[in-house]
């Protein structure tokens, strides 16, 4: 089962993430190491020649985007030994250590049922050293994000205007801040590195003049060299961070579609979560941390604050 599975992942991967299925063609992917060495490499999709609109769609935009969402998620879930994916797998985290929830299972012996319950990966895996136990039922946090998602629904519905509102207003608030912060740090990153250059010219020269011994000029070398490197690193990063935040907006209007669908949704589904749960982050039992359990809900759009459930359970 686990082959037939891993060679269906390999086959329907690439189908997924064809462009030509949206319409689109996408020509030089391919190239040979040179004209002596004819073994044939995939170009980064960067250096594609793609034809925008070559002809008529299989799939739709909305489609298109909820699949390449669902394989960019870290939440891909596990199956249990049925063969089945509980809806909430791969979305939860344990609040003190940020691991990953583990699904567990008890068999309570009426009917053959199974109860299913979370707790904090570590500590199934390696107990109280790396952290202790976070259990939750998964009747639990079934009922506490579905009631959540109704609850937030209803709201929409009866004052749809000013929420969008908010949120368009609070969305470029945080988008703004987040720039700011990255071009600052960008500006102080850019200008080590250009000083790094200079560092490294400047000894050299002392090399070449004899004003500094050759091992301490390649030892400091080595030294700027090395720092450069990773501060390239860190510039690439900011520089995409900034690019994402100011072309990347995500659409009030497609969340709030997406949550109306759900106001009198009878239960969780795993769909609901991949539409529109970011993460859940599931405290500590009472018992143990001596003060009342919060879950976060964290929703891919910031409508409202995130909300933060108490329990004494």
């Amino acid at each position: 089962m686990k082959q037939e599975k891993r060679i269906a992942g390999l086959y329907f991967r690439p189908i997924l993430k064809n462009i030509a299925y949206r319409g689109h063609l996408a020509q030089q992917k391919f190239s040979a190491v040179s004209y002596k060495n004819h073994k044939i490499i995939e170009k980064d999709p960067s250096e594609w020649v793609i034809i925008y609109d070559n002809h008529e769609p299989i799939v739709s935009q909305e489609l298109w985007d909820k699949v390449q969402a669902r394989i960019k998620s870290k939440a891909h879930g596990k199956s249990d030994k049925r063969g089945l994916t509980h809806p909430l797998s791969g979305f939860l985290y344990c609040a003190d250590c940020g691991c990953k929830t583990k699904m567990c299972h008890a068999d309570t012996g009426k009917n053959h049922s199974v109860l299913f319950n979370f707790n904090c990966g570590d500590h199934m895996r390696f107990g109280r050293t790396k952290c202790f136990s976070h259990y939750i039922p998964a009747r639990l946090l079934e009922e506490v994000i579905i009631d959540d998602i109704r609850t937030m629904a209803q709201r929409i519905v009866l004052d749809e205007d000013a929420i969008k509102k908010e949120f368009i207003r609070h969305n470029a608030e945080l988008a703004d801040n987040t720039v700011k912060s990255a071009k600052r740090e960008l500006k102080t990153k850019q200008k080590r590195s250009d000083e790094l250059s200079r560092l490294i010219q400047a000894t050299y020269e002392d090399k070449v003049n004899g004003k500094m011994p050759e091992d301490i000029c390649f030892g400091l070398i080595e030294k700027y060299s090395t720092e450069q490197k990773t501060l390239a690193v860190v510039i690439e990063e900011l520089e995409n961070k900034i690019k994402d935040t100011e072309t990347s907006q995500q659409s009030a209007d497609d969340f709030i579609r997406d949550i109306k669908k759900y106001l009198n949704a009878p239960t969780l589904t795993r769909e609901m979560c991949y539409e529109l749960l970011d993460r859940v982050v599931v405290g500590g039992l009472p018992k143990i941390t001596g003060k009342e359990r919060t879950i976060d809900i964290v929703y891919k759009v910031d409508i409202s604050s995130v909300l933060r459930y108490k329990f004494n359970k």
